[in-house]
């Protein structure tokens, strides 16, 4: 199965640099946070999102009596 996989890599190549591909450069990486923060990020968002929507929903209300008449 492997060789079937690494002949299909090669033909796609093949036509990709016959069509005027040519070879790409080196790959980019992008910077990215430590794996181990973007579970704290992701829900620090959705509690930013919570809270948010929270305020925004109680902002007509005036539960304490504090409007002025």
């Amino acid at each position: 199965m492997l060789k079937h996989y690494y002949r299909l890599v090669y033909w796609k190549r093949r036509i990709g640099r016959a069509l005027g591909g040519g070879r790409r450069g080196p790959r980019r990486r992008r910077p990215r946070l430590a794996p181990h923060l973007q579970p704290f990020l992701v829900f620090g968002a959705l509690v930013a999102i919570a809270v948010a929507a929270s305020a925004l929903a109680g902002a007509g209300y005036d539960d304490f009596g504090w409007a002025r008449p």
